[in-house]
């Protein structure tokens, strides 16, 4: 999981002061990456937006699925009506990555691990707890992954057949949901993934993000999963937080 800004740096404070996250510089040959960490372990990566695209558009969290070959992924991803969008390469001695979308526009990597495996840690409080996908074909967007990755795809918990929400699963384990956008929502460049990250408390960490120059996009509102909000940092890049605490 990474996000690429116009100031990494001002982006890793932001991080930093919300999650409690250390940094770790690459240095030159990997364009001053960061990676952070948690407890020492890594938990995302943040780097600069890359030559040729226009300052201060607006940055997305890049869902990366881990793969055993990037190349072998990358040909399924074509196979099942998906789209390259950067090939696969070496990124150093760290492992081979690539970027594509989903037959609805979302866009995703996959990350093929060398010296360097990616997270080290998911699942709790300052770290990616869940992801979700909105799609306007969340039928085909689930098939597609499924033929991709081999996801077993089921109806998601606490919803009724037709509504449109689907889980998608690894060896009977939940990894992420996939969501019918909403016919409201403009068609052009509207599917895409987003990365929820776990927090004790939700409103501390509502105030937090706006202390931060950060900004409250919806919510807090309940889900099935917790309470959660959806934001934007302080260079506008939407995320999202879910409790994961006592408040559950």
């Amino acid at each position: 999981m990474e996000v690429q800004v116009d100031d990494p740096v001002r982006t890793s404070a932001f991080y930093g002061q919300l999650f409690g996250w250390t940094f770790f510089d690459h240095g030159a040959e990997y364009h001053h990456y960061l990676t952070a960490r948690r407890d020492g372990r890594a938990v995302a990566d943040i780097g600069p937006r890359q030559s040729g695209e226009a300052a201060g558009g607006r940055s997305a969290w890049l869902v990366c699925f881990a793969v055993d070959s990037t190349d072998a992924v990358a040909r399924k991803i074509t196979e099942a009506g998906g789209e390259l969008l950067l090939p696969p390469g070496d990124v150093g001695s760290h492992g081979r990555f690539a970027v594509a979308a989903d037959p609805a526009g979302a866009t995703f990597a996959i990350w093929q691990a060398g010296e360097y495996l990616g997270a080290e840690v998911a699942g709790v409080a300052g770290s990616a707890v869940w992801h979700y996908c909105l799609s306007r074909d969340v039928e085909a967007s689930g098939a597609f992954y499924a033929d991709v990755f081999g996801h077993t795809v089921r109806q998601a918990s606490g919803t009724e057949a037709g509504d449109g929400g689907v889980t998608l699963a690894l060896e009977g384990c939940p990894v992420a949901d996939i969501g019918e956008l909403g016919a409201e929502v403009p068609t052009e460049g509207a599917s895409g993934w987003q990365v929820v990250f776990g927090v004790a408390d939700i409103d501390a960490a509502t105030a937090k993000v706006t202390e931060l120059g950060g900004s409250l996009r919806d919510g807090p509102f309940r889900t099935r999963h917790g309470r959660c909000a959806l934001f934007a940092d302080e260079q506008g890049t939407p995320f999202a937080l879910l409790a994961v605490g006592s408040e559950g």
